[in-house]
């Protein structure tokens, strides 16, 4: 087997078993029900907006370790963090614990920069588009198989909420052994850089400038931040790039916020004291499935997709960056949101719904109008001072014409 196929199957694997957690559709009912026994109030206002807070904090920290570990280490640590995570949810106990549940949660999740950055680290870059389908299908068919085992063990009185989470423990363990068996990677995009020099015979031979050896701390954090800048520039530079980012950060600030509260409103709705039979991940698995049949379908959409072909517009060391900041930006929009809407104004869970709905379908599409917006005006002005510049060159060309035509006509009559 070849070594890109090999890593690509370690990939898929720990894709696959790391969002493989059957327990999560079912977690609000877990957290109100005799094991933790919190209330309804607790896990909408005090437990779950951890989450975000700690996910927008650790981001920016979590994605330079990567860079300077080079990837497989924050990888393994993001197993870690899952384990921990589940653990806490299986053996601990009250407001106080759910909440460090929640910060774990939030490294976790926070860490799967590495997981997509790894990818373009490892792999060569003709085998970017399959191993990115590739892993993004097995993180799909994990959340499927997830949602299908929650609502038929569910359903058939297997098991209940609680045991539930021993698969998901187990699971999130047999991801973390994957990660132990990725092989490592030699160079990163930033700290460790692969630079091309020219040999005495006129041959190109590969050097690995590693910016931890001879250099102040000053100088290596000048010399990194260099790197980030001019990425930074020739990536949101590109105005396609730019209203897709302000789009995807929208949209997916939409996502996470309905994803978080969305079973306290289920919960709100159809109280499980009152109903022998949920469907959560009935739901989750059909969401899931509607969204990569969505995917799928869009290869197949005749339209002029060059104009959005946003990762053909930038060069491969981009696409980390670009994924980082355009996840900050997502989350520091959701923390915004959480604070004033979640803590501060503390609204119900329907009204929230609703809120989330609007930034979701409404705001998202309407940053890229507005962004189309004013390039248009910027083209106008633009248009506008060229015509007023060009129009007097036009001018000063008629009247030359009209002196050679009347010199012309008097040397006819001469």
């Amino acid at each position: 087997m070849d070594t890109w196929l090999q890593t690509c199957l370690l990939l898929c694997l720990y894709g696959f078993f790391k969002e493989m957690r059957p327990s999560e559709p079912f977690l609000t009912e877990y957290l109100m029900g005799p094991q933790q026994n919190l209330t309804s109030d607790q896990v909408t206002y005090d437990v779950y907006p951890v989450w975000t807070y700690s996910y927008l904090a650790l981001l920016i920290v979590v994605f330079l370790l990567t860079d300077l570990l080079r990837y497989k280490p924050v990888i393994v640590f993001e197993g870690i963090g899952y384990v921990i995570t589940w653990s806490l949810l299986l053996w601990a106990r009250g407001v106080r614990a759910m909440q460090f549940m929640e910060f774990t949660y939030g490294i976790a999740t926070s860490t799967e920069v590495a997981y997509f950055t790894y990818i373009y680290a490892k792999v060569a870059s003709k085998f970017y588009q399959r191993v990115t389908s590739y892993t993004r299908a097995a993180l799909l068919a994990g959340r499927f198989m997830s949602g299908i085992l929650a609502q038929v063990l569910t359903s058939t009185r297997l098991m209940d909420y609680h045991t539930l989470n021993y698969i998901s423990l187990t699971s999130v363990s047999v991801a973390f052994i994957i990660a132990c068996c990725l092989p490592a990677v030699s160079t990163s995009i930033y700290f460790h850089r692969q630079q091309y020099l020219t040999t005495n015979e006129g041959e190109s031979s590969v050097r690995l400038t590693d910016i931890n050896s001879k250099e102040s701390l000053h100088a290596k954090i000048t010399k990194v931040a260099g790197f980030v800048w001019n990425d930074f520039k020739s990536a949101y530079t590109n105005k396609y790039l730019l209203k897709w980012s302000i789009w995807w950060a929208f949209a997916t600030c939409g996502n996470y916020q309905v994803g978080n509260y969305i079973q306290p409103l289920w919960e709100s709705i159809a109280p499980m004291d009152q109903n022998d039979q949920l469907y959560n991940g009935a739901v989750e698995a059909i969401q899931t499935l509607l969204s990569s049949l969505a995917a799928f379908s869009v290869g197949y959409i005749h339209f002029n997709w060059e104009l959005y072909q946003v990762a053909k517009q930038l060069t491969a060391d981009s696409y980390g960056l670009v994924f980082g900041i355009n996840m900050f930006a997502s989350l520091l929009l959701q923390s915004v949101l959480t604070f004033v809407v979640v803590e501060t104004l503390e609204v119900e869970s329907s009204t929230q719904a609703s809120s989330n709905e609007f930034l979701y379908v409404f705001l998202s599409p309407v940053s890229g109008s507005l962004i189309t917006f004013l390039e248009n005006q910027n083209f106008r002005t633009e248009s506008g001072e060229m015509v007023k510049t060009v129009r007097p060159m036009a001018d000063i060309q008629e009247k030359e014409e009209v002196k050679v035509a009347v010199n012309r006509m008097k040397r006819g009559k001469l």
